[in-house]
């Protein structure tokens, strides 16, 4: 068993019934290699479970239940490392002990004592990629030195994805850990088990009152703030601060020491909340992420009438951002990786109005941080779509009655912004002639062919819309019927005006909002 048998028998479960086909597209490997993985799985499975092929899927009546029965089920010694994998556990180790023996260590992972000396190489470079090196000590073993800001950001993505928040907001193990990660869990829940509880009394008393962190967030907190403690109580101290002032924070003062606070505070600037009692600006960054707006403004299909709000929401995301890209405090999310590709040239504006930004804190902001902003912004333009925005004109060709076409233009109002400018019948094609419109609609194959044979441009629907209808309108450009109405701007047209005024003057002007 292996990480590869884990990560296929997860999706399998999740999946149920997989393409053949499909299978081997996503995990590049051939069928008999997943025949093999099958058995290695189904050998630790209960019959019932089982995975097997049917027809050209891949099946399994496996549930979450037992597919975290299967992972207790399987220890080191059941267990094929990879190099990553030891390197990740053995690393926790060393951040949670003074000295490390690593033969000692190693025998955990049932592997030959020239496997320690083949890794050697891969955890060199996992440590010099986080400013860390691994210094001997004679008869003895091998200690962690280097920056403990760094250190401390390091072990802390590595054990945020084996450990959940549990009662009383105390860490607990992630329940589907694999082999690896339930070591890593364990290691880190038993030495740290103290500070894990003061760590949570924390949170709840002196966080909490005013700043509510989300689940990721405070997920964040509680590791970090237990290992800090943990690594204090052992004498490992942050000291050097001086990159520290790029940023205005908001002191909590949870520790004694002045350098551990700043770090801590600047660290729960970067975390997402749910709720806050207070708003701190930084004073040079509420000018640039101004300036980020105007730029972006162009790339828009409407203007931001709710600017303020979008101001806000777009500071506090930059602002963690900055933070979160100066220190690498994220974690890679699936769902964001298909955003460029749907917003192409929107990715591209966000990109470049970031740039002066980027330049000024040097940083980069990650594909994370990119997508995430693009559909901040995004979400503002949709809100911002106008009732005054210009309609596509449209004229719908049918030799049906008006009582059944009313029905159909409803239908069409209510999914697009649009004018219907006429209803023509089929034996006068020629008001086309004398009628302005974008767009003719017709609903029967009749109609189509007489319109293909008068070489007229048409889309034809179903008169009772379908999803693939709909689609296939939105691609002619027309856009969605949900619009808004600019507050200030009703609210001034509006004054002074009587009920009887003010009724008239909303069903005239927007007749496709009051009725």
């Amino acid at each position: 068993m292996n990480g590869f048998d884990l990560v296929f028998a997860k999706y399998v479960q999740e999946h149920s019934p997989v393409a053949i086909s499909a299978a081997i597209q996503r995990f590049g490997k051939t069928l008999s290699t997943l025949k093999r993985t099958m058995k290695e799985i189904n050998a630790l499975l209960p019959e019932p479970f089982h995975l097997h092929v049917d027809n050209q899927n891949i099946v399994t009546r496996m549930g979450y239940g037992e597919y975290i029965e299967l992972l207790d089920t399987i220890k080191f010694n059941r267990y094929i490392t990879s190099p990553e994998e030891r390197t990740r556990d053995l690393f926790v180790a060393l951040c949670l002990n003074d000295v490390v023996n690593k033969s000692e260590y190693y025998q955990r992972f049932f592997v030959s004592a020239s496997t320690l000396k083949n890794d050697a190489p891969v955890l060199q470079q996992f440590l010099q990629d986080k400013r860390l090196t691994l210094q001997s000590v004679p008869r003895k073993g091998s200690m962690l030195t280097g920056d403990e800001i760094a250190l401390r950001i390091a072990v802390c993505l590595t054990i945020l994805k084996t450990v959940e928040i549990g009662e009383d907001n105390r860490l607990i193990a992630h329940k589907a850990n694999d082999p690896v990660n339930r070591s890593v869990a364990l290691c880190f829940l038993s030495q740290c088990e103290a500070q894990i509880t003061c760590a949570a009394t924390l949170y709840t008393e002196r966080l909490a009152p005013t700043l509510k962190l989300s689940y990721n967030g405070k997920k964040y907190f509680l590791v970090y703030l237990s290992l800090a403690m943990h690594r204090l109580k052992r004498g490992h101290e942050i000291i050097d601060v001086s990159e520290l002032g790029f940023i205005t924070t908001v002191p909590f003062t949870l520790f004694e020491s002045p350098p551990e606070n700043e770090f801590l505070d600047v660290l729960i600037a970067s975390l997402s909340a749910t709720s806050r009692a207070f708003t701190l600006y930084d004073r040079p960054l509420i000018e640039k992420v101004g300036h980020f707006l105007d730029r972006i403004a162009p790339a828009l299909t409407t203007t931001l009438n709710n600017r303020q709000a979008g101001f806000a929401e777009v500071y506090q995301f930059i602002y963690s951002a900055i933070i979160q890209n100066k220190f690498h405090l994220w974690f890679e999310d699936k769902k964001l990786q298909g955003v460029r590709a749907t917003y192409p040239q929107l990715w591209e504006s966000v990109r470049q109005a970031l740039a002066f930004i980027e330049q000024h804190y040097a940083i980069r902001f990650s594909g994370v941080h990119l997508a995430t902003l693009l559909l901040i912004v995004k979400k503002y333009e949709l809100q911002n779509r106008l009732v005054s925005e210009p309609r596509k004109r449209i004229i719908i060709v049918t030799n049906s009655s008006e009582s059944k076409i009313g029905y159909f233009k409803e239908v069409l109002h209510a999914w697009f912004h649009i004018d219907i400018v006429a209803c023509v019948n089929i034996n006068e094609l020629h008001q086309l002639n004398t009628i302005p419109f974008d767009l003719l609609i017709t609903f029967t194959n009749k109609i189509s062919s007489y319109l293909k044979y008068y070489q007229l441009d048409y889309i034809k629907v179903n008169f009772h819309l379908t999803q693939d209808d709909i689609t296939l309108l939105r691609q002619q450009g027309l856009s969605r019927a949900k619009k808004k109405i600019p507050a200030a701007q009703f609210s001034k047209l509006a004054a002074g005006m009587d009920e009887q005024q003010l009724h008239a003057f909303v069903t005239e002007r927007y007749p496709g909002i009051f009725i």
